[in-house]
């Protein structure tokens, strides 16, 4: 009796697959900006033409967010992200053999959009395998693995560089994450309910404060009501605020290592672990933060205060960090304000992508496939406008200008309440 009463955990088994996925989609993006100076010296690219490169895997990507939402409804999540994972892989392998730059800008477009399906298949999973009281843990799981990347990319990208040459850095990648796709398959099943082994005790605990009929709900496949959805504020202040901790974080992704190197003199070497450190402060900051936002909601603060706060205070931190690391003299100092400012995001995101499941409710991967669509349309932009505002004003003036633009995303977040959701 005590072993049925025991609740299993097999929702964290699928968590750690979600973790893993997540990871590797974003070590295949730090490839590319880690490998920047080779790829630019051997195909002949400029700042502005590697800017448009990044920015074709963006195009891809944005442009199957909602498409990707719609096949994982339709299809289910576990099908869905299996291909996604790889179908990325595979145009991960093909990336070295492009030729030149439209082979290079159509192989980049075409990772992003085998990738879009992933994130909204992974909403869909979360909001369907854990309940209100944990899913901003769940979430920073996810962003956990989409954070440590960068932090242990660089490393990882300059040993496999220097030993094996830039083109096995796309190829290892890009096998680890065909295993990705079958271990999803595996593990990440649509709900619950499909799984035998889930008993009955981590059924209550992915159910507590459901009722019957969101139950009943979440265990169908509908699509989403977009109209509904369109005529809410708070969806369309949700999907602008991600676009502006996309733009930042991409700037990051995008361009930092190449920063450090060109602005700061940093050999390969040292920047391949110097620019490790804002990520893993992101990384540690969205883990903290997943748990102190569950926390406080299950001592019943209100999730505006909760969730919406954080995100506030953190993109004020964020933008403060950004025009202090922009004009800091010494190497150390520099690095300190950015992986405060990088850091900081982390409030950020774990609000935007829990607040997608508060006003989406079951439909949360519907309104993550939103905001990640205007995260990314802002992601695509970010390469292109950073290389020419560095081609105009220097590494300085790019940065500094780009830190007034922070400020919109604390005021979207004034219209956000995920205690009032959109879809009840």
């Amino acid at each position: 009796m005590e072993a049925v009463q025991t609740p299993t955990k097999l929702r964290w088994r699928l968590l750690a697959v979600i973790y893993f996925v997540s990871l590797i989609a974003y070590l295949d993006r730090v490839n590319l900006s880690i490998c920047a100076p080779f790829i630019m010296e051997e195909l002949g690219f400029d700042r502005v033409s590697l800017g448009y490169t990044m920015s074709a895997f963006f195009v891809g990507y944005t442009i199957m967010q909602i498409p990707g939402s719609m096949l994982a409804e339709r299809l289910g999540a576990r099908i869905v992200g299996a291909m996604a994972i790889f179908l990325w892989s595979v145009f991960t392998i093909l990336t070295p053999l492009a030729w030149g730059f439209a082979s290079f800008m159509i192989i980049r477009a075409l990772f992003g959009i085998g990738e879009g399906p992933l994130f909204p298949s992974i909403a869909r999973i979360l909001s369907r395998w854990f309940s209100d009281k944990e899913k901003a843990v769940a979430n920073s799981f996810m962003l956990m693995g989409v954070f440590l990347a960068p932090a242990i990319g660089p490393w990882i990208v300059v040993q496999i560089v220097s030993n094996l040459g830039w083109h096995w850095a796309f190829y290892s990648f890009g096998i680890l994450g065909i295993f990705g796709a079958v271990a999803w398959y595996m593990l990440c099943l649509n709900t619950p309910a499909d799984n035998p082994n889930v008993n009955a005790g981590e059924h209550a605990a992915i159910n507590e404060g459901r009722s019957d009929k969101l139950i009943e709900q979440l265990s169908k496949k509908e699509q989403a009501p977009w109209g509904t959805l369109f005529k809410s504020s708070q969806f369309w202040a949700i999907g602008i605020q991600y676009s502006v901790a996309n733009y930042i974080m991409y700037l990051f992704l995008s361009w930092i290592p190449l920063y450090l190197m060109e602005a700061r003199g940093m050999s390969f070497q040292k920047m391949g672990i110097m620019a490790a450190l804002p990520w893993l402060v992101l990384t540690l900051a969205s883990f903290l933060g997943g748990i102190a936002s569950d926390k406080l909601v299950a001592r019943g603060l209100s999730k505006f205060k909760s969730r919406a706060m954080f995100a506030i205070v953190g993109f004020a931190i964020c933008m403060l960090g950004l025009y202090m690391g922009a004009n800091a003299e010494s190497q150390v100092s520099n690095l300190l304000w950015l992986s405060i400012s990088l850091g900081a995001l982390g409030g950020a995101y774990i609000a935007g992508w829990t607040g997608c499941h508060d006003i989406g409710q079951r439909f949360g991967g519907a309104v993550s496939a939103w905001m990640n669509t205007w995260g990314n349309l802002s992601g695509a932009a970010a390469p292109v406008i950073t290389a020419y505002l560095v081609e105009a004003f220097g590494w300085q003036g790019a940065l500094t200008s780009t830190s007034g633009f922070i400020v919109i995303g604390c005021i979207c977040w004034l219209f956000v309440r995920p205690d009032k959701p959109v879809i009840k």
